[in-house]
């Protein structure tokens, strides 16, 4: 049976809801979309504009009825039921988001970046001395060791952000040792990183210090079944209408009264998904009055580009606003997307392009943007991973659901160095050198070498440094940087001279009469230089060079040659047919052939000489 009491609690929520409904009517003209996970409810019509009456018109009827835009219940979005396991409700709970699940853009994170929960070990922290209050800086706050009355200390504490639309919603929770009695609660949402300094001249002291925009929310902590009363503040230092510091923003009740600012405490014992230990009954089950849950439509109350780093759990001794803080739990909160810009690359004569991707825990519900001042971007810009192709810094920016963005970068550094190559000195073949070794060089550890031509030939090792080749020709050397794939040519030139001499050779005198006779030969003009020289001589088939015999010791540019005995005699006969010899006459006539061989110095080419038939005649008397 509902007391009066709660009956005025009621009518004021709604009052306050139908008061923000036209404020959000009048603000905004689109229903919000949501893409939380499996959010309930159908989107509605959005107002449209009265278009103003033209003439010969009709004016519109403004007092037709129009459909109004209707944000989400925050127990649309998360199940704010009472207890912290999942039920057969498709929303997220504090048990999928403690297993790691769920849709949430953001979540508590304990000192091992685990979600949900941060324990508060061994009630360890608590507020001391008089400034630890929530309307002053934080940097008046002080911490200590130490316990705070067991129905004021905190065993774990827990909040998460979702995005529904164009709302953003947080959700926070806490369990508490003991429920003896009633306690208020507060949970606040800082912009800035706050921690705690445990060494040092400061030790006892908070690192961080409140930002405008910062959120406070308190509650009471009941001892179950009774109504629960919500207080959203805003920090805005100076200038707040509370002490200076404080704005009064939204107040909320139960979450059926008051579905976008809400709380809601255990009114039965409900299973803990983590470890929990109460002063009194079973480990692991939330006694009546032990656990604490509630949500705020941040959106609904002016709230935009929420971007909180941290939170903070805290109990204190009444619910003013100047009260003494008591236990405390503090984590990681962070709606400043996490971006990770991905290694660093390179890029090369093998790999002249490469790949950047950044990526964030914020995914799907996250846009990135990649920027540079020195590098080249190929192709969009506006995506997590993007083709570069000039060295220089990259810079990504990721937007969150929220507004919140956070930036990282990522250094392209290049590496287009050309190995050294030679292709060695040009080579010459010749009559004596028929095949020749090319001397490629390069500096470069590990280079790869690789010889081609179009108009030589190669015999053998055409990719090492030093190929075989037998026919003139222009041979192409590429040497390649492995590490790099950028390589460096250089060109070797193989000549052939293989000219023999030209050798003409006559006979110059004959000594007919001498004994032994003799015939001297030599050079047609002067005798060839740089040529070798060795005389032959040939009695039959001179016509193939096997027939053909050195005449020892005949080197010389002329021969006298005599030795006819090289020919066996052959008997002839011949007639003088007048004068005072005449008569017939038999004879002994033999024949040798002559001539040189010549071998070109230079080049080890060799020709034989032109032949000179040279005879003796022996006559007979009759």
């Amino acid at each position: 049976m509902t007391s009066k009491p709660n009956f005025s609690k009621w009518m004021l929520g709604v009052t306050f809801l139908a008061l923000m409904f036209i404020g959000t009517w009048a603000a905004t003209s689109s229903t919000p979309t949501t893409n939380a996970k499996k959010v309930n409810g159908a989107n509605k019509s959005s107002p449209a504009r009265a278009p103003a009456a033209r003439a010969g018109t009709v004016a519109p009827n403004l007092n037709e009825p129009v459909a109004i835009a209707t944000p989400t219940p925050v127990g649309d979005i998360f199940e704010l039921d009472k207890n912290a396991v999942d039920d057969a409700s498709p929303l997220d709970d504090w048990q999928t988001l403690n297993n790691g699940g769920g849709s949430a853009i953001a979540t508590t994170l304990d000192n091992n970046g685990n979600p949900v929960e941060i324990p508060d070990l061994g009630g360890q922290t608590t507020f001391t001395t008089g400034g630890s209050k929530d309307d002053l800086d934080v940097s008046s706050w002080r911490h200590t060791s130490g316990s705070s009355p067991p129905k004021d200390e905190i065993t774990n504490a827990y909040a998460a952000a979702y995005q529904a639309g164009a709302d953003t919603y947080v959700v926070f929770g806490a369990d508490r040792f003991a429920q003896n009695g009633d306690a208020v609660i507060g949970f606040w949402f800082f912009q800035n990183a706050i921690s705690l300094i445990t060494t040092g001249p400061n030790a006892g002291k908070f690192d961080g210090v409140h930002k405008n925009g910062d959120i406070l929310i308190l509650s009471d902590f009941t001892g179950g079944g009774g109504d629960v009363t919500i207080r959203v503040f805003k920090w805005n230092s100076p200038g707040g209408a509370i002490d200076g510091t404080l704005d009064l923003i939204g107040t909320g009740f139960g979450c059926s009264a008051s579905p976008l600012f809400c709380a809601e405490v255990n009114d039965t014992a409900t299973a803990s998904p983590w470890p929990y230990t109460p002063s009194k009954g079973p480990a692991n089950i939330f006694p009546k009055g032990a656990f604490f849950e509630g949500g705020v439509n941040l959106s609904q109350l002016g709230i935009s580009n929420v971007c909180f780093a941290s939170f903070l759990a805290e109990t204190r001794s009444s619910q003013s606003v100047d009260a003494t803080l008591k236990d405390f739990v503090t984590g990681t909160f962070t709606l400043v997307p996490d971006i990770n810009a991905g290694p660093d690359g390179a890029i090369s004569c093998a790999n002249p392009s490469t790949t950047l991707t950044a990526s964030s825990s914020l995914e799907p519900n996250a846009t990135f943007h990649w920027t540079t001042s020195d590098g080249s971007i190929v192709g969009d810009p506006n995506q997590k991973t993007i083709t570069v192709d000039k060295a220089g810094t990259y810079q990504v920016e990721v937007v969150g659901g929220t507004g919140c963005s956070n930036t990282d970068t990522a250094v392209v550094t290049e590496d287009f160095t050309k190995p050294n190559a030679s292709a060695g000195d040009d080579k010459v073949l010749t009559c004596s050198i028929t095949s020749v070794q090319l001397m490629g060089s390069s500096t470069t550890p590990g280079a790869t070498f690789a010889w081609t031509t179009l108009d030589g030939h190669i015999v053998s090792g055409g990719n090492t440094a030093t190929p075989t080749v037998d026919a003139a020709g222009t041979y192409h050397l590429v040497v390649t940087n492995p590490a790099n794939g950028c390589f460096e040519t250089d060109d070797a030139v193989v000549t052939s001279n293989i000219t023999p001499p030209s050798l003409s050779i006559e006979k110059k005198s004959a000594n007919e009469n001498g004994n032994p006779q003799t015939v001297s030969l030599g050079f047609v003009g002067s005798a060839p230089a740089g040529v070798t020289l060795q005389w032959q001589s040939c009695v039959a088939n001179c016509g193939v060079d096997a027939s053909w015999s050195n005449l020892g010791g005949q080197t010389a540019s002329t021969l006298t040659f005599s030795n006819f005995a090289l020919d066996t005699a052959e008997s002839i006969s011949f007639n003088i047919a007048a004068g005072n010899g005449a008569a017939t006459y038999s004879a002994l006539l033999q024949i040798v052939n002559l001539r040189v061989a010549g071998t070109q110095t230079s080049n080890g080419c060799s020709a034989n000489s032109n032949g000179v038939v040279v005879k003796k005649l022996l006559a007979i008397d009759p």
